[in-house]
This record gives C-alpha cells, structure tokens and sequence, in this order.
C-alpha cells in the first residue's frame, strides 16, 4: 500500500527521461538520413531498430534497477515503520481515517490492521476528548507539526491510558497525509504526580515547623496548613477542631467550606467520644456511623477524621471533607499521621507558651500587690498590734462577763430553790389541811402554782448553764423509738384529751435502735409535744414520723441545715441518722425568726404577752424550752430545726452510731 506513491513516481521520471533522450536521437538520425539521400534511408531504419532495441534493454535494465531501488526503499521504510519503538499512525488529513499504522500501534490499542482501517482518528479517543483533539489538528494544520499530551486514549477492550501524540502534516500534492507517533505516559504522568505530592508534603511539613519556629500563634499555621492539605488531596471542605483546656468543651479552630451547623456537630461528636479519634479514620458511602450521616446531610459524601496529638494525649482533630467517596493509599494516610502529630506539637506549644505568658502576667502582678502590700503592711503592723491587743483584752473582759452571768445565774437559781421549797410545801401543806375557798383556800392554790411554775424556770436555767459549761454527762442506753413515745404519750394525754387533739406516731415500727440519754429525751420530745399541743387548733392532729438517713440524704438539705448549724454536715463524717419529724397543724413561725427560737430568751417579750402559767394555752413563753431542746439534741450529737408549711414541722437528727468525742452545744 505505502509502496504505490512511491514506484509510481519513479516511474513517471524514468519515462520522461528516456523519452527526451529517444527525441534527440531521432532529430540527429533524421537530419543526418536527410544528407546522405534516400538510399540510406534503409540502412538508417536498421540503424535505428538496433539502437532502439539496445536503448530498450539499456532502460529495462536500468528499470529493473530502479525498481530493486524502490523495493529496498520500501523495505527500508517498512523496518524503520515496524521496528520503531512507539506506535506510528498514518492518518488521511481530509477523512481523518487511518492509513498505516505500525506493530507497536497494533500491540498498544489492540485493534488489527483491518479494523484500523475502518476507523477514524476521534474513535481511539474518549468522548471527553473531542474537543481538545479538535484544537490540537488546528494548530496542526497552522503550523504542520504539533504536539500534545494527557490525552485519554481508548483501547480495544475499552481501557483507557494516558497518551502524548507528536503529529507531522505531510503534502503529497493530490492527498495530506498526518504522521503521528504515539506514547503511553500513564506511568510518567503517575511518576510525575507522586513526585509532586511528595514535594507538597514536604512543603507542608516544612511550613508547620517553620511556624512552630516562628512563634506561640498558631492560628496562621492551622489555617495555612488546612488550605494546603485540601488543596493536595483536592478536599472540598475542611474544619479544624480543638478540645477545650481544663474540660472546657471543644471548638472550631479554622474552617473552610463547612457550615458552622456541621462544625457544632463535629465538636459534640469529639466531646462524647474522644477516644474514636485516635487515629486518621476514612469513613465513606451514601450511609454510614452517625458522623458521616451528618455530614451527608451537607452533601459530604466521604470524611476524614486526623488525629491532632501531642505527647501522646489528644489535642483536636482535623475534618476532610470529599462531595464524593475518597479512597486513600497507605502512604497518603501516613503523611496525615505524621502531619496530625507535628500540628498537635505546634498547637500545645502555642497553649504551653500562652499558659506561660498569662502566669508570668499574673506573677507580675502578684509581685506589683505583693510590694504594695508589704508597705501598707509596714504601715499597718502597729496598728495591728494595737488591735490585738484590744481583742485580747475584749475576750478577757467577755469571759469573765461570761463567767460572772453563770455564776450570777447559778446563785438566783440556788437562792431561789430554798425559799421556793418553802412556799411550796407550806402552800400544800395548808391544801391538806381543808383550807376552804373562804378561807383563803384559792390564794393558796394560785402561791402553790406559781411556785411550782418559777421552780420549774429556776430547774430550766440551771440545766442550760450545765449544758453550756458542757458540764452534763448522757446516761445512754438502747432505745426503740416508738416504744418511747407510746410512753410519753400516756403522760401527755391529759392534755391531748383537754384540746381534743390527736397524737398519730407514723412509720416508726421498722426504725433500728439507738443510744439516748431516757430523760434528755423525754424532756426534749415532751417541750416539743406541748409546743405542738400548745399552737395547734382544738380537735387537730399531731403527727410523728421518723426514718433513717444518710450523709447524701443530708447533703441534699444542705442549703436548709447550714442555716441552723453550718459546721454539722463537716462533723458528721459518714454516720447515718435517725431523722424525727414532729409536725402539726397550727399558726406556722415566720421564716425570720425559725432561726432565732432556738436561741436563749429569744422568746422574751414585753410582760402582758407571757403566760403565767404552763396551763394556759396563749401567750409567750420565757425562750428557755427550744433551747434546751437545741442544747439536748446537740448533747447527743445532732441537730434540730424547723420549716414552716402549713403548720411547723421540727426536725430532730439523733446518730445511729456515736463518735469518740462529742460536738460543742453552743
């Protein structure tokens, strides 16, 4: 086929030169058969057939050699064409159909010469090429050669490689012809892009220790390596977040093309679960773990997740983002490893140094107060000295003021003791005798009542001096609960029946027993009963329930227990308690003063509002009976209060297991 042009030509040329020579040698051989006449015309056409016959051979010899020239030319062309080492293509300029097309050719895009012949130049291409193909045969036919790579090349079974195209337009007169030499660069342009990603990684890594170098800020080299990292794995979006320092929770650090929605999502994805981020995690597909469908609902289709640590200890992650399922080499996962633990080092570095710089502030200033301090302590010492001197001797006089009202309190109470006995037994004594009304009989009464009633004030105040001198040993013994009430209730019944109340003792079958002194108990639970008794309306019932508690029970009443004793829940260790309530139905206290009740003689009011008497039911008191009732219970280890709703409830707690020492009372 390729012979054709060529022996045709050379045909062409030979005919034409020995048709010139033939014409010069008639001319002379005419001319000379003119001169000799007519009788040489015969010798001359012999002449003429022996030279023509001997030209003639000459020119098929000559032929022949011509031809032999031709055919070495054609074998040449034809080894030259096979034995190339890249595909050649031979392509009809006009048609665009391919013409020639060597082993190397048929080998790479495995078609055969027959069905290359059928095909065009744009059917070994992908769609996708048309275009470019198109602008490469313009250039082509403007300057008669040209060159072009990174074409998508189709083969027979309908791969794809990359292929580099260097054409040549050959003119032949009647026919162009295109001369294209073809390579496959597939594993050059892989070679080449491996190449450029390493040389990126390596700037990346250059540039984040270049800023850990540079300074404590870190913001710059986060943001400038999250553009980079996105760029070489062609990311469409990128978030960077840090956990919080000393538990605070985590936030967005740097953030490209990620929704501050989805950047809260991320950050509460690392609060709950840190632990899954300790290592870089490819995650992909249309569904997924409970991440990646966030994302997804963004339009993310795949999720890298980078591990940010320093030292071994988590720092923050860095989020990739891909629109669709992105697939890492070994290699490419290793590069985020070791770039997610130099990040880490620079952001610690950056924490460490702004820790450091805000102590280093705060010593400064410590160091500026501290100089101011000590001046105006210099100023100060002797003025303080003054003062403790005042102090001291303020508690020297407290104390002995103190010491002087026991004492004065102990001698009313001891003065009064005798001649009250006197009243009282000489009032009784008189009763038995029949005294009469008329005869003063009511008189005495009232004198015997009365005496009995100041007696029982004087045997009050004595027993609060010893139970602030701390001077009263407990008698304790075990004690079941109910048991004990049941029988203070058949002591106080008569005043139960006289109002028409009812006394209802709740849940306290099932409490444990407990030590107790018997008569500090039996006096702090009969002031609190006749209390009850006492502001409670006619015909109401007074309830009694208890149960055990522990210290997180306590704990949770906490704001209510500091109010009546703030040092108690500090002094009861891990003791359970016995916890009373005595509640009833009548005025309430108002809430600033249920503090004060417990105080001594905080009950003292003006005269005309104090009972005479403990048979009457109105009135106040002298303060002594709720403060005994303190004194008592803080004796046995606990503590009394009240709340107010609907009534009052005091609530006493009694401890199921003693300690070595006792509490102080007051």
């Amino acid at each position: 086929m390729y012979l054709a042009p060529l022996l045709l030509l050379v045909l062409c040329e030979t005919l034409l030169f020995w048709a010139g020579r033939l014409a010069r040698l008639s001319d002379g051989a005419l001319l000379a058969g003119f001169a000799a006449g007519t009788a040489g015309a015969v010798a001359l056409a012999a002449l003429l057939r022996r030279r023509e016959s001997a030209m003639l051979a000459e020119l098929r010899l000559e032929l022949s050699g011509m031809r032999q020239k031709v055919a070495k030319s054609a074998r040449r062309y034809q080894s030259l064409m096979e034995g190339a080492g890249n595909a050649i293509f031979v392509f009809d300029a006009q048609s665009g159909r391919v013409e020639e097309v060597n082993r190397m050719g048929v080998e790479l895009l495995g078609f055969d010469q027959q069905e290359f012949s059928c095909l065009l130049g744009r059917d070994l291409l992908h769609p996708a090429e048309y275009e470019k193909f198109y602008a490469f045969l313009d250039r082509l036919k403007n300057s008669a050669s040209a060159e072009i790579d990174g074409l998508q090349i189709r083969k027979k079974n309908g791969s794809l490689f990359l292929g580099e195209i260097n054409a040549t337009l050959i003119d032949l007169g009647d026919q162009q012809l295109v001369h294209c030499i073809l390579r496959d660069i597939t594993e050059k342009k892989r070679i080449e892009r491996e190449i450029w990603q390493r040389n990126r990684e390596l700037s990346i890594l250059n540039d984040i220790l270049t800023g850990m170098n540079r300074g404590p800020e870190t913001e710059g080299v986060s943001e400038a390596t999250l553009v980079e990292i996105m760029e070489l794995f062609q990311a469409g979006g990128g978030s960077m977040q840090l956990l919080g320092i000393g538990g605070a929770p985590p936030e967005t650090s740097v953030s490209r093309k990620v929704s501050a929605h989805l950047g809260k999502l991320l950050c509460s994805f690392i609060a709950r679960a840190p632990e899954q981020f300790r290592e870089v995690r490819v995650q992909g597909g249309e569904a997924g773990e409970c991440l990646l469908m966030s994302a997804a609902a963004e339009g993310w289709r795949s999720l890298t997740s980078v591990p940010l640590a320093a030292r071994s200890h988590l720092v923050g992650v860095l989020f990739l983002m891909h629109p669709s399922p992105r697939v890492y080499t070994p290699e490419e996962l290793r590069f985020l490893a070791v770039v997610g633990q130099q990040l880490g080092s620079v952001i610690e570095k950056s924490r460490l140094f702004a820790e450091l710089t805000w102590k280093t502030a705060e010593l400064l200033r410590s160091h500026r107060l501290l100089e101011k301090s000590s001046h105006n302590l210099s100023l100060s010492e002797d003025k303080l000295k003054r003062n403790l001197a005042l102090v001291e001797q303020a508690h020297l006089d407290l104390s002995r003021l103190d010491r002087m009202k026991n004492q004065f309190l102990g001698m009313v109470s001891h003065e009064f003791n005798t001649p009250l006995t006197s009243i009282i037994s000489g009032s009784e004594y008189l009763l038995q005798q029949g005294w009469s009304a008329r005869e003063g009989g009511e008189v005495l009464a009232m004198v015997r009542d009365g005496g009995l009633r100041l007696k029982e004030l004087v045997a009050d105040l004595l027993k609060l001096i010893k139970l602030e001198a701390q001077g009263g040993n407990l008698d304790t013994s075990a004690i079941q609960l109910k048991r004990f009430l049941e029988a203070l209730t058949v002591q106080l019944q008569p005043q139960l029946d006289k109002r028409k109340q009812k006394l209802t003792l709740t849940d306290l079958e099932s409490l444990p027993f407990f030590d107790g002194d018997r008569s500090y108990l039996e006096r702090l639970f009969g002031e609190l009963l006749l209390n009850a008794i006492k502001f409670s309306p006619e015909g109401d019932e007074i309830e009694v329930t208890g149960k055990v508690v522990d210290k997180d029970a306590l704990w949770e009443r906490r704001e209510t227990l500091e109010r009546f004793n703030a040092d108690f829940l500090g002094s009861c260790g891990d003791r359970c308690f016995l916890q009373v309530e005595v509640r009833d139905h009548g005025i309430g206290i108002p809430a600033e003063e249920q503090q004060g009740i417990f105080q001594l003689f905080y009950e003292v009011g003006e005269i005309r509002h104090h009972s005479s008497g403990s048979s009457k039911y109105q009135g106040k008191g002298a303060g002594l009976g709720l403060a005994i009732v303190k004194g008592m219970v803080e004796a046995h280890g606990g503590m009394v209060w009240v709340e107010c709703r609907e009534g009052s409830s005091f609530f006493l707690l009694l401890p199921l297991e003693q300690e070595a020492s006792q509490a102080a009372l007051f």
